[in-house]
């Protein structure tokens, strides 16, 4: 860059306004901090207006700030995290950009990391004095280092129950309909246990008293795991416990670390530290793990009443096995999570038992309508 007069001033760019209202370009790689990890400079953020919705992360004040410093016609350009797009942090940004139309390009580096963090970044372009009613959305090639365009996209298209999600248009138009349309509730979703104390709990033990098969979802792997509960999952008294001298005394040995490692009270030292799942034990489901890449990555499995399931999602349905499973290991489910994109490293995606839950019950509504008969056969009536 030649022949520029240079104002560099060394202050805090949270409290400086020199530039307000001045700058035809602003460019910049904001702080990947969150906000209640700073200490002096946390009521000065949270002054901003982009900072009053939830555990805010302070690049999305750079925002703000860069907004502020844009001259009439000019154009920032920002490479951040983004979480931005979903974040409840991010929502008066987004509110921002759909009320004043200033988005007109974004490049998501997806699994590419730029730096050395585990943080997933996109570059995103701004337009002071335009109406941006669309958006240019590129993807990036890490291997060659290239970007791809991908598609122009209407902004109120990437907006999606007040989240933004970039893809094509007609997936996009998929993704509202699974995100928002009324349908009947045939499967429910939930997480698997959750003890806390893993390695303590389950193992292949050599003992089988006070113990039932678990499934580790997120590898296929089967194990024993101690499980300290009756047969409608309310949890055993000590004394009830020590019945079962076997797991009792395995317990007993770790139970400085039961006690104290998950914070819970000495009386239920023995239990898991959190109760989901357990009353599940007794009923029928379908795991799955939840970070997955193509459809060769995805286990899923049928765990019978009498057995449990730990890291990772599990499915409760009365519809058939093969039916569930055809709409999961399917080329729409690895699509529909792709868009989530919800980036974890390795060219790995994950998701959540709401985003499954949405999936299935929006793709057996379609087939099935409010009833339980195929729309196929409803013509034999």
């Amino acid at each position: 860059i030649y022949n520029v007069t240079w104002d560099i001033q060394n202050a805090d760019t949270l409290t400086i306004e020199h530039y307000n209202g001045r700058m035809d370009f602003v460019f910049g790689n904001p702080p990947y901090v969150r906000v209640h990890n700073l200490d002096t400079s946390y009521d000065t953020v949270k002054k901003f207006k982009f900072a009053e919705k939830g555990m805010t992360d302070l690049f999305i004040v750079f925002f703000e700030i860069g907004f502020n410093m844009l001259s009439t016609n000019g154009c920032m350009s920002l490479i951040t995290p983004s979480s931005w797009l979903s974040s409840q942090a991010g929502k008066n940004l987004r509110t921002y950009i759909l009320h004043n139309k200033n988005l007109s390009g974004l490049i998501d580096l997806e699994h590419f990391q730029p730096f050395n963090s585990t943080t997933y970044t996109l570059i995103s372009r701004f337009l002071k004095g335009e109406n941006c009613d669309k958006v240019k959305y590129y993807t990036f090639n890490g291997t060659n280092r290239s970007v791809i365009f991908n598609s122009t996209i209407p902004l109120q298209a990437i907006e999606i129950g007040g989240n933004f999600y970039l893809a094509s248009e007609q997936e996009l138009s998929l993704l509202r309909k699974i995100r928002t349309t009324h349908t009947y509730k045939y499967v429910t979703v939930k997480n698997g246990f959750a003890t806390l104390a893993d390695k303590i709990f389950i193992n292949d033990f050599s003992f089988s008293d006070c113990t039932i098969d678990v499934l580790k979802a997120s590898t296929g792997k089967w194990s024993k795991c101690i499980f300290p509960y009756d047969e409608k999952g309310n949890p055993l008294s000590e004394e009830q416990m020590q019945n079962h001298k076997q797991a009792y005394q395995h317990l007993l040995k770790h139970k400085n670390l039961l006690t104290k490692k998950r914070d819970i009270k000495n009386y239920t030292w023995f239990l898991f530290g959190r109760t989901q799942a357990i009353r599940d034990v007794t009923v029928n489901k379908y795991a799955i793990n939840t970070i997955i890449k193509n459809k060769n990555s995805i286990h899923l499995e049928i765990v019978a009443a009498g057995k449990g399931v730990y890291s990772g999602l599990y499915i409760l349905t009365d519809i058939d096995w093969e039916i569930i499973k055809d709409l999961i290991i399917s080329d729409d489910f690895i699509c529909y999570i792709k868009m989530l994109k919800n980036y974890k490293s390795g060219g790995y995606y994950t998701y959540s038992s709401k985003d499954l839950e949405q999936y299935l019950n929006y793709k057996l509504s379609e087939k099935y309508g409010q009833s339980r008969i195929s729309k196929g056969n409803l013509q034999l009536f």
